[in-house]
């Protein structure tokens, strides 16, 4: 690679975020911030490297991007990128998995509580209505304590969640298409069920897998069918995980209690989408894994991975690669 290496991050990121990106990789580095469409259009084409956070990177824009060697993304999820292009074209693609399960845990189970103390109703109720709602809500409100929890995935969030749970005396069920051992299940305090006798048990359903082929609608209307009436549903993995339009079904005729979305299947959500219109849902802007600590741990492993690959050819972990045949052409080409 040159001796001046072009990175070039593809998202509109904070101020604070631009600074920390700076102060850790080398700098002997041509950073560009991308701040909209237009910037993209005129760097891509001269990046050696690209950074990704919530931006997809599709087809189009990887057979512009001519010149680049390596993307690192911002985080777990790839699937908004064309792994098959970037593939094909021999760039590696690196992404910083389970830095932000902590910070993802806290919020799947801060929507728990949320949605079952009925927090955004009695918040609205008193700031937009002055309704002071201390005797109607005791009615419609629970505790987390002692429910039987369902996780749909148990990756690193996963595990997290159900440690964080174990406070609340919770009795955690997992699904996973990788079963633990029996030791590891006693390890942390869970027990394995199929899918279906999961979703059918529990009283919180929480997910926590990535998005592909085979988990896209994975709650449908199907799935929907199986759950009690008192039932909520947590999703703060990736949008296309749940169908909304049976989602909603479900909601506006109480056939579950309520729901906690912080992942949707189009984002932004359009101000009239008929999920915000319901009174038993929470909705956060795809926040779950944003906060201060977890954004530096996301950054910092994602600057070594850019400062070791342009002086070795490889990111600094070799495991963040999620497409490893690239990596094996990458280095061939640079031989």
């Amino acid at each position: 690679m040159s001796a001046m290496t072009k990175v070039v991050s593809l998202d509109k990121l904070s101020d604070k975020m631009k600074l920390l990106i700076q102060s850790k990789l080398n700098p002997n580095v041509e950073i560009v911030f991308c701040e909209q469409e237009s910037d993209r259009e005129v760097h891509i084409s001269s990046a050696d490297v690209l950074i990704t956070f919530t931006k997809g990177i599709s087809k189009v824009w990887l057979e512009k991007a001519s010149a680049c060697r390596f993307i690192q993304k911002l985080g777990a999820g790839v699937n908004n990128i064309d792994m098959e292009t970037a593939s094909r074209k021999g760039i590696p693609v690196s992404n910083t998995k389970g830095l932000n399960a902590r910070s993802v845990a806290e919020h799947a189970v801060l929507l728990m509580m949320s949605v079952y103390k009925q927090l955004i109703t009695a918040h609205n109720e008193i700031v937009y209505k002055g309704n002071w709602l201390k005797t109607e809500l005791r009615d419609r409100s629970h505790e987390l304590t002692r429910k039987k929890i369902g996780l749909v995935g148990f990756g690193a969030i996963g595990k997290e969640v159900a440690n964080i749970l174990q406070g609340f005396q919770c009795d955690v069920r997992y699904y996973d298409v990788y079963r633990l051992t029996a030791e590891q299940e006693r390890n942390v305090n869970v027990s394995f069920m199929e899918l279906d006798p999961l979703l059918a048990e529990s009283d919180v359903i929480s997910l926590h897998v990535p998005l592909n082929e085979h988990t896209y609608h994975l709650i449908n209307e199907e799935k929907l069918k199986l759950m009690k009436p008192t039932t909520i549903l947590i999703n703060t993995c990736r949008g296309g995980i749940v169908d909304e339009k049976a989602l909603f079904q479900y909601l506006s005729s109480r056939r579950i209690l309520g729901a906690g979305l912080d992942v949707f299947e189009k984002e932004p959500v359009d101000r009239n989408d008929p999920l915000t219109t319901l009174n038993n849902i929470v909705l956060t802007p795809h926040i779950g894994g944003g906060t201060v600590e977890a954004m530096e741990n996301v950054v910092d492993k994602a600057c070594r991975n850019i400062n070791h690959f342009m002086v070795n050819g490889a990111p600094y972990d070799e495991s963040d690669v999620v497409n490893l045949a690239a990596l094996t052409m990458s280095v061939n080409k640079q031989e």
